[in-house]
């Protein structure tokens, strides 16, 4: 039989100190790879929450990054008492007794799980591995041998020294909140309505310091109970603070670039992080697009379909060019993508192992006649991920435009192989064969490309190459179905209007401009976002009932989203998954595993 786990192991804000790094020769415990975990006890696989387990940890993994060279994996096992821990090789070990505290309220499971996932990836990313340790201590305490001696003398050093244990575990827990909160999770309600069962309490107990066999409980310092105040009332804090970031999202989603980019710096001088650097330099790279466009014109802008999503149906013309065309839009163009260069690099220099940077800053290379480098940077994108197709279609442009026709179709062919649903790499391979005057190919993957994309200003590309006439699929997408409106509310309407059934919102304000930006969240799950009591943005939540103009409800499958409005002008890959945007409905929804889980319109 499998020894049973003898301790249990957690990051919070518990009295545990951090151990900066081991001394050379560490690996050579077993436990601090996820080998020894698989062999020694039990994984779980039967319990339907493992499923959802690992769909949160790879929603806060992608928040969160990882450490170069190892590779982030989440091991559940067989046990019921607490065990969760950050282990040297890249692993996070968590046992059932975790599932079970975390899902005592089924509605908030996949929240606080996020938050405990975030802390402990938080604890891997600094490298600091003190939970392991110290719960080796607690089992060398009842090894009567004295074999573990050592090891419960080291802890209890360090466990003795309380302040500097507070304050390590206290930036886990900021970090594990923001991660959860960037990944979608609603980490405010685990802290403001978790009110039957006090889930920081309950786990703060498991982890008091006076478990250390050894340690004496200071009297000075609070108890478990008044930790989970503490912790509660600090990291409603740090949750005004990711406010931010999920501003500059919204605003990214809208087109609203400058503004997004304002929301992004300022949360980036409270967390600066490759994800803030990458949003920053994204939102560059889309201005840069539009003066790029209004520089070149539409016809003369890059005529291939890259990941980054260069907008052919731009919404450059519901905002006013500061450069208006010529010379001061080609100054435009060219300041915007070196900022976004910049931030793409400084992403990169915070995680040598993020791969949508690489494949981003390859994009921005490309429109800057730098194709060659765009080729190395959308290779080292596919060293870290190899079966990116997006990378793949980016690389085989970049190879076109180096003059290597041969090598560009190869690339595109294998994005398709890897996706056969995703339309770009067929439309660059038309592009290339109309290039080529080879109209049977263009005609090929032209007809191909209206197969899986009937509807949208790209299609419209495909049918000028093949001279054909606009389908019936595209009369449907641009057909009036009634304006967009959410519960009979629209946009560029004050917040006066908003109906009086709707009742009193919650309200908050941040001052991003010389005029405020005041968010509304409404008890049916809709929120605003006004300026100067405009509505700029109408947001519908976790939990709203309605349906678009169109019959999109939230949980709609991603085929019923095409089916009414046709394929997307522009797909956005975010951290809390893929947004899809109609400039011309002002409507964007957001996919998590393609359903629906939010829409907005702007």
């Amino acid at each position: 039989m499998k020894r049973q786990v003898r301790y249990g192991i957690m990051g919070l804000v518990a009295a545990i100190a951090l151990l900066a790094a081991f001394p050379a020769g560490a690996l050579d415990n077993p436990k601090e790879r996820i080998d020894y975990w698989l062999k020694t006890y039990t994984e779980l696989k039967d319990d339907p929450r493992v499923k959802q387990a690992n769909e949160v940890f790879d929603r806060v993994l992608k928040a969160a990054g990882s450490r170069p060279g190892v590779i982030p994996r989440l091991l559940i096992v067989d046990y019921d008492k607490w065990v969760a821990c950050a282990i040297r090789d890249g692993g996070i070990v968590i046992s059932k007794k975790v599932l079970d505290i975390c899902y005592q309220n089924p509605q908030r499971g996949d929240d606080r799980l996020a938050f405990l996932l975030g802390h402990e990836i938080a604890h891997q990313l600094k490298d600091d591995f003190w939970h392991l340790r110290f719960f080796e201590a607690i089992d060398a305490s009842q090894d009567k041998s004295g074999a573990g001696n050592k090891v419960l003398e080291e802890v209890r050093n360090i466990a003795g020294s309380t302040d500097k244990v507070l304050a390590k575990e206290l930036e886990a827990d900021e970090h594990g909140i923001i991660f959860a909160s960037m990944a979608g999770f609603n980490i405010n309600a685990v802290i403001t309505e978790d009110d039957k069962v006090n889930f920081f309490e309950e786990v703060l107990t498991i982890l008091d310091p006076a478990r250390i066999p050894g340690v004496h409980k200071d009297p000075s310092h609070p108890s478990p109970k008044e930790r989970a105040v503490a912790v509660k009332a600090r990291l409603r804090q740090v949750l005004d603070n990711v406010e931010l970031f999920h501003l500059g999202v919204l605003f990214y989603q809208a087109g609203m670039y400058e503004q997004a980019i304002l929301a992004f710096k300022k949360f980036l001088t409270f967390f600066p992080s490759r994800e803030v650097y990458h949003n920053i330099a994204s939102c560059y790279h889309q201005l840069a697009l539009r003066y790029y466009q209004t520089w070149k014109g539409e016809e003369k802008a890059v005529p291939f379909k890259l990941s980054m999503a260069i907008d052919p149906s731009t919404r450059a013309s519901m905002i006013t060019l500061r450069g208006g065309t010529g010379t001061e839009s080609a100054d435009l163009f060219k300041k915007n993508i070196e900022k976004a260069i910049e931030c793409y690099e400084m992403a990169i220099s915070l995680d040598p192992s993020y791969y949508l940077a690489y494949n981003n800053l390859g994009c921005a290379l490309i429109v800057q006649d730098r194709a060659f480098k765009a080729v190395s940077m959308f290779q080292d994108a596919l060293e870290i991920k190899p079966d990116c197709a997006e990378a793949l279609n980016n690389l085989g442009v970049a190879f076109y435009y180096t003059k290597n026709s041969g090598d560009a179709k190869e690339s595109l062919a294998k994005a398709r192989e890897l996706n056969p649903t995703y339309s770009a790499p067929l439309f660059n391979l038309t592009k290339i064969a109309q290039e080529e005057k080879n109209s049977a190919e263009a005609k090929k993957y032209g007809e191909a490309y209206l197969e899986l994309d009937s509807a949208s200003p790209w299609a419209h590309m495909v049918r000028e190459t093949l001279s054909l006439e606009e389908g019936k699929q595209m009369t449907l997408a641009t057909a009036e179905k009634g304006a967009e409106k959410v519960l009979g509310l629209e946009t560029a309407v004050y917040d006066d209007d908003v109906p009086q059934e709707w009742g009193k919102p919650d309200t908050k304000e941040q001052a991003l401009e010389q005029e405020p930006f005041r968010i509304n969240t409404y008890a049916n799950r809709v929120m605003t976002l006004s300026q100067d009591d405009e509505i700029k943005l109408i947001v519908t939540l976790d939990g709203f009932k309605g349906k678009t103009a169109r019959g999109i409800a939230l949980g709609s499958p991603e085929k019923n989203v095409i089916a009414a409005y046709g394929s997307p002008a522009q797909v956005l890959d975010m951290t809390q998954g893929a947004t899809w945007v109609y400039g011309e409905h002002g409507i964007a929804f957001q996919f998590r595993n393609g359903k629906v889980v939010s829409w907005l319109l702007f």
